[in-house]
């Protein structure tokens, strides 16, 4: 599925390098913690909002059941989720998955500091961009 997403481009632009600028700084070997508030620290240099560790609730028949945390909210449109793993793996994708769903925020990114290389991977939350009537034919 495609959509219209010229409005977040400039907004992940931004992201992604804030994700290069804390991996070429730390590099990799460090614990998740040490990521996590380098990337704060370095997206609120381009962002007025950076939100972490907000709770959400997870409703099931109307009753709240549980509660997502996701890592990072960057200007209440793009959810963060940082990890320092040898690999991603099916779990790390079905949170963020999770995430976005319980939110409806559009956009995340899951992103990896343990490898040499940086490894992100963004996903886009199909479920709300039909809801809203974004997609594209």
């Amino acid at each position: 599925m495609k959509w219209d997403d010229s409005a977040y481009r400039e907004i992940t632009d931004k992201i992604i390098k804030a994700f290069y600028k804390v991996h070429d700084t730390l590099g990799p070997g460090f614990l998740e913690e040490a990521y996590h508030k380098s990337l704060v620290k370095e997206l609120k240099k381009s962002f007025s909002q950076v939100d972490y560790e907000k709770s959400y609730s997870v409703l099931y028949e109307g009753g709240e059941v549980s509660h997502y945390v996701p890592d990072l909210i960057v200007d209440d449109k793009v959810i963060i989720e940082v990890k320092a793993v040898k690999d991603l793996d099916e779990n790390h994708k079905a949170q963020i998955i999770s995430q976005l769903r319980v939110t409806g925020i559009l956009i995340g990114f899951l992103v990896n500091f343990a490898k040499k290389e940086i490894d992100f991977k963004r996903f886009d939350n199909f479920y709300e961009i039909e809801k809203r009537g974004l997609k594209l034919e």
